[in-house]
C-alpha cells in the first residue's frame, strides 16, 4: 500500500509537497512525526504566508 502514497518533496525544513503530475497546484505541508498542518494551496502561497514580512529580517537604512 505504500507504494500508492505519493512521495514527498522537501521545501523547508519540515515543509513538503507531495509529488506528482502537473508544476502547479500541490499543497504545502507540514510533517513532523505524525503531525501533519496544512501550510499552503501551493508553493507560492506558502512562501507568500511564511516569509511576507521581510521588513522583520531587513535592516532600516
Amino acid at each position: 500500500m505504500l507504494d500508492q502514497v505519493p512521495k514527498l518533496v522537501p521545501v523547508y525544513a519540515h515543509r513538503f509537497l507531495p509529488a506528482g503530475h502537473g508544476s502547479h497546484g500541490h499543497p504545502v505541508m507540514s510533517i513532523w512525526g505524525t503531525d501533519i498542518i496544512f501550510y499552503g494551496a501551493d508553493l507560492a502561497d506558502y512562501i507568500n504566508h511564511e516569509f511576507d514580512d521581510f521588513s522583520a529580517h531587513t535592516p532600516h537604512d
